[in-house]
């Protein structure tokens, strides 16, 4: 029987045929089994942070987040901004019938006819009518707290509560509509905030504010509603002075 010859390289006697030659293998302590070396990890790269630029450390300072992106896709951004310039459309054509006629033409079917849209669109921005007089009441009393802020910044020294009172009798009887949606038909959740603007608007020690907002609210109504002579017949600008006497 020829014996078969002995190969001089004999086959690899690592785990997986890996040869202990190849550097690849080591030996286990003890005498175990060989196991193959670790295998070199990649060299990773710390990413450092950069410093917040002038921009950014003013946008933080301002409450901004600078690093936010707009939501949704471009189409569905577009379609917000459609939406929120129609109901500033709205805003302004429902001001527009208010200041013209009143409270009873604010109907979502009138308003709709202005802005060229259906009464049921109209519906998807403001649940009903009373829901669009309170906005149309909103900016009203902003617009009314601004004029009367500004008639105490431009008073002369001591003159501060005359300006505001005057400013306050005046703003009614130029804007009825306003007044009387404010004044007289008040939205019910609008009354804390009418309240306390108008007492920051124009402080005064309780009985003497008590009695002047009684008389400035007189003096408008009794002109709005054409009884402006009662007590005399005299120019409403008297009556005014005559109020503001005391101040």
């Amino acid at each position: 029987m020829v014996s078969k010859p002995t190969s001089p390289d004999p086959r690899p006697s690592g785990p997986k045929g890996l040869h202990r030659s190849a550097g690849v293998v080591q030996d286990a302590p003890d005498g175990g089994a060989a196991r193959p070396l670790a295998k070199p990890q990649p060299r990773v790269r710390q990413k450092l942070s950069k410093p917040d630029g002038p921009l950014k450390r003013q946008a933080q300072r301002k409450g901004l987040d600078p690093d936010a992106a707009p939501t949704g896709t471009p189409a569905q951004q577009r379609r917000a901004a459609q939406k929120q310039a129609l109901e500033a459309g709205i805003l302004a054509a429902a001001r527009e019938l208010f200041a013209a006629r009143g409270p009873d033409a604010v109907t979502l079917r009138e308003v709709g006819a202005a802005v060229g849209y259906s009464h049921a669109t109209l519906y998807s921005f403001f649940a009903d009518k009373n829901e669009l007089l309170m906005r149309l009441a909103q900016d009203s009393l902003q617009t009314l707290l601004i004029r009367l802020q500004g008639a105490r910044d431009g008073a002369e020294p001591g003159q501060e509560s005359a300006a505001v009172a005057r400013a306050f009798v005046q703003w009614g009887w130029q804007h009825p509509h306003d007044y009387r949606l404010l004044m007289q038909d008040t939205p019910p959740p609008l009354r804390p905030d009418l309240q306390d603007g108008l007492s920051q608007a124009l402080p005064l020690p309780a009985e003497r504010g008590a009695a002047l907002w009684a008389a400035l609210h007189g003096l408008v109504m009794l002109e709005l509603t054409g009884l402006g002579a009662l007590g005399g017949d005299l120019p409403r600008s008297r009556r005014l002075a005559a109020v503001l006497a005391g101040l």
